[in-house]
């Protein structure tokens, strides 16, 4: 949950400044630029967020049908 947290906020945050940059955000060899590649490749790694979610709901639904 928190890795999903984590890089759903941080593409956010770097859709914000790539907005702020402008063309600039997206020219080769800025840290923007560089930021939004790696926030992308993190939001890939471990299964995309989509399958993350999916995951989740069936670990919490899970544990609810097991309940006390």
């Amino acid at each position: 949950m928190a890795k999903l947290f984590a890089t759903e906020q941080a593409q956010v945050i770097i859709d914000k400044a790539v907005q702020l940059h402008g063309g600039d955000g997206v020219r080769t060899g800025q840290t923007v630029e560089r930021l939004y590649r790696e926030i992308r490749a993190l939001r890939i790694y471990e299964g995309a967020s989509d399958v993350q979610k999916i995951i989740i709901a069936r670990q919490t639904l899970g544990a609810h049908k097991e309940g006390p």
